[in-house]
């Protein structure tokens, strides 16, 4: 081991990053504070939160003299967690060498022996999922047998067909929704209207039950509970039943998961895992659950672990999701009340931001401090401004603002292409001329992302009127003409993107030709779908045959017509004298298809789509009843394998219930303009950052108002209120009104948003939002809860056109 004073010294020395930027003095004193003191760090945007999880990690190791695998570092994504272990291994092994060449002197005895005996690689890292996931299965008792994992859409379905509708209901009925249940489901729906479909009754159940797992909710007197005792009780009923099954079966979601992991903790039957501990360090501790906390106390009462947790109450995003911001916010009285056994949290702030200009730190410090009635939702006692540590560029926080989403697409996209294809621009600023340029060194469009709140290609429709066209769509059609690419996956719906519609219909085609008596396939025709199931189905259909009839290349040795025709005959094309296999894989049939759908082989949103796709059909393996696959020879299985597909594959999809999920995404092509969420920018950076604020915002309409001032309470704090007196955590998390924490949540939303740019920060919109007189209210655009503007002056006379207190430069 080496002494604590010289462990900062020894990682300059070691790591080449750390000898041209050493931490600072409050990055230096959260890695050295003792490891027996529970460490609570409140890190702001930029201010190497990352770093100092790491470094505090490698200090127990190399000081403390901890082993790796005696150490959890726990963190909210997969992205997250693979970037701390890159850096514990890259840091770790570069401390190991230097030590090895370089050792105190005097070098105290067995040295160079116990620093053999460190293995970088035994650090436990990963999402909490994923750790629990780990230790039930490599690590439970003899007895105890190893969970299998479903995800998000093997969940819900086994939630429908096992919970919702036991006993094969699922499958002779039209599927409707009670009406107790739709009663007590309406206020937690997008317009609290009731479900509008089978698919988001099943969406919001999950939501539902999952909270009441993560909630550690009291089942019992919930079900009990008024009002819609009736709906509440179906629920309760449908969990049960669930619960029973995905028991039997040995099978978890999410949620149970960290559910089994928690009462095995509680009953010792996790020792094998807990013997070693000696620290636990989370990250992104804000978007932490109960359940989760509950864990990492249970943790600390079992071990007496050190305990570190990193965070920021102002980047908390995942309410939807069960995270509780309040569990960050008073930790330190929760874990003293939980744990009395262990010190008072020690408190330390990293506020110097490394990432950003002065201009967009004093934006973003400026933003989140103009409401005063948030100010009362923070950490507290209040948290000090971050602090620049980047020079200026003399960029100002600028703001292209238009009549119109089309003139806003157009000149947005003038320039970027203007920085990245030609150039540059230059402006004229208040201040002095400034050129905006790509960097001269690699530098490409793929430096840029547009964040907004969705990143949906068309809004919602409406009766018989066509879905309008939004920015993202209307911005990817103008960069094209440009000659530049964006990268979107997750803009429109996979059952609505023509290439997918190509290839799902290519393979009802295979499975379930038509014929004269039944032109929408035989086993479509007789299974009993819900109307968005039979629409899409359909268009798949006459997507497929229109593709079909253009003949598309590869044409040798065999065309695509042909080779659907040999799939619905069931006969060999390769070799005429070759019976037909007994099974097919579903998953094998897709990718042949793919032979005549380059645009999934040669396109980056094209592999992404291919990969959703594919999950999919695997996904249903572990469920349906013939695992994804087309059965042939064997009786009346043939058409129950092809019935079972199209339920457990092609519905799903029809109805929108699978995702493109954002752990799939490869990182995005730097020739592409990558357009995400502010959630899917959390944790990122990128040089040139637009936020889209009120590009859909033509007039004040009542039905947006929930995503710039919400006049009312969302559907996630409804469902906070209903579950609160049920739930331990209900009078902490509701002490502050359903309408605050709803607007909380945007003006936090908005905040990363802003905190992500390292050079240049955009507000695009339509211009009518700036207006003094302005009637569509933001928060994005600092209109605070009382309904005052702050960036509007009061005036006598006549007002201005535009806002006066504006801190953007307007282009």
């Amino acid at each position: 081991m080496i002494a604590l004073d010289d462990f900062i010294w020894t990682v300059r020395s070691a790591v080449p990053r750390f000898q041209q930027h050493p931490p600072n003095r409050r990055q230096e004193v959260c890695v050295l504070a003792p490891p027996d003191t529970p460490l609570m760090i409140v890190a702001g945007p930029g201010s190497g939160k990352t770093t100092v999880l790491v470094l505090r990690a490698l200090r127990l190791v190399f000081v403390d003299g901890l082993m790796p695998e005696h150490v959890v570092i726990t963190t909210f994504t997969r992205k997250a967690a693979d970037e701390i272990r890159s850096r514990l291994i890259e840091w770790g092994l570069g401390l190991v060498e230097y030590l090895r060449g370089t050792p105190p002197s005097p070098m105290p005895n067995g040295f160079l022996r116990w620093l053999d005996t460190i293995d970088i690689n035994r650090f436990i890292t990963g999402t909490l999922d994923s750790i629990c996931e780990d230790a039930l299965t490599t690590l439970r008792d003899p007895g105890d047998a190893p969970p299998v994992l479903v995800e998000g859409f093997v969940g819900n379905a086994l939630l429908a067909r096992e919970g919702m509708f036991p006993a094969g209901s699922y499958d002779r009925t039209a599927q409707a929704i009670s009406q107790e249940l739709a009663a007590y489901l309406a206020p937690f729906t997008r317009d609290g209207q009731g479900p509008a479909n089978f698919g988001e009754a099943i969406s919001v159940c999950r939501t539902v039950v999952d909270r009441l797992i993560q909630d550690r909710v009291d089942i019992a007197a919930f079900a009990r509970g008024v009002p819609c005792t009736q709906g509440r009780q179906i629920v309760v009923d449908s969990l049960r039943t669930y619960r029973a099954y995905m028991a039997q079966t040995n099978r978890m979601d999410f949620a149970g998961l960290e559910e089994v992991f928690f009462d095995r903790l509680r009953q010792r039957r996790l020792q094998r895992f807990t013997s070693t501990i000696r620290a636990v360090l989370v990250d992104e501790y804000q978007d932490t659950n109960p359940l989760q906390e509950a864990i990492y106390f249970e943790l600390l009462r079992e071990t007496q672990a050190s305990f570190t947790v990193v965070g920021d109450d102002d980047q908390s995003l995942y309410r939807f999701r069960g995270a509780t911001v309040e569990l960050f916010c008073h930790l330190p009285t929760r874990l003293s009340t939980a744990v009395p056994q262990i010190p008072r949290v020690k408190t330390e702030h990293l506020v110097d931001n490394y990432r950003s200009t002065p201009e967009i730190v004093t934006f973003f410090n400026d933003y989140i401090t103009y409401d005063p009635a948030f100010l009362q939702a923070r950490v507290q006692p209040p948290k000090p401004r971050i602090m620049a540590q980047v020079r200026s560029n003399h960029l100002p926080i600028l703001g292209l603002f238009r009549q119109d989403a089309q003139t806003l697409a157009a000149d947005l996209a003038t320039f970027l292409y203007d920085v990245f294809r030609a150039n540059g621009r230059t402006l004229a600023t208040m201040a002095q001329p400034v050129q905006i340029v790509r960097n001269p060194h690699e530098g490409d469009i793929g430096d840029a992302v547009l964040l907004a709140h969705t990143v949906s290609e068309f809004g919602s429709r409406f009766g018989d009127n066509p879905p309008r066209e939004r920015l993202p769509l209307l911005l990817r059609r103008e960069l094209s003409a440009r000659g530049i690419s964006v990268f979107n996956p997750r803009g429109r719906a996979l059952r609505d993107i023509p290439e997918v519609q190509v290839l799902l219909g290519l393979l009802l085609l295979c499975i379930d030709p038509p014929k004269e008596a039944a032109p929408e396939g035989a086993q479509q025709t007789s299974a009993r779908l819900r109307r968005d199931a039979r629409h899409y189905l359909s268009v798949w259909r006459h997507s497929a045959l229109d593709f079909i009839s253009t003949d598309p290349a590869p044409n040798t040795p065999r065309t695509l017509e042909g080779f659907v025709a040999g799939w619905q005959e069931r006969v060999n094309q390769t070799s005429a004298d070759a019976d037909w296999p007994d099974e097919w894989p579903i998953l094998e049939l897709c990718y042949k298809l793919v032979t005549w759908l380059p645009f999934f082989q040669d396109d980056p949103e094209g592999q992404v789509y291919l990969e959703a796709l594919s999950r999919c059909i695997a996904q249903a393996a572990t469920f349906s009843s013939y695992r994804s696959k087309i059965l042939h020879g064997q009786g009346v299985h043939d058409e129950k394998s092809v019935l079972r597909a199209i339920l457990d594959i092609m519905v799903p999809l029809a109805e929108n219930s699978i995702e493109v999920d954002e752990e799939i995404m490869p990182h995005v092509p730097r020739d592409r303009l990558p357009i995400m969420t502010i959630h899917q920018a959390k944790g990122l950076e990128f040089p040139l950052v637009i936020v889209d604020v009120s590009s859909d915002y033509m007039v004040n309409h009542p039905k947006q108002r929930f995503r710039r001032y919400p006049e009312a309470a969302g559907s996630v704090q409804l469902l906070e209120n209903d579950l609160g007196p049920y739930s331990s955590i209900g009078g902490l998390r509701t002490a502050r009104a359903d309408l605050a924490r709803t607007s909380d949540d945007l003006i936090r939303l908005y905040y990363v948003a802003y905190s992500r740019p390292q050079s240049l920060l955009i507000l695009v919109g339509i211009d009518r939002c700036l207006r003094y007189a302005s009637t569509i209210r933001h928060v994005a655009t600092a209109w605070r809860a009382d309904g005052t503007w702050a960036w509007q002056n009061p005036v006598t006379g006549s007002r201005p056109v535009m806002v006066n207190n504006c801190p953007l430069e307007l282009v």
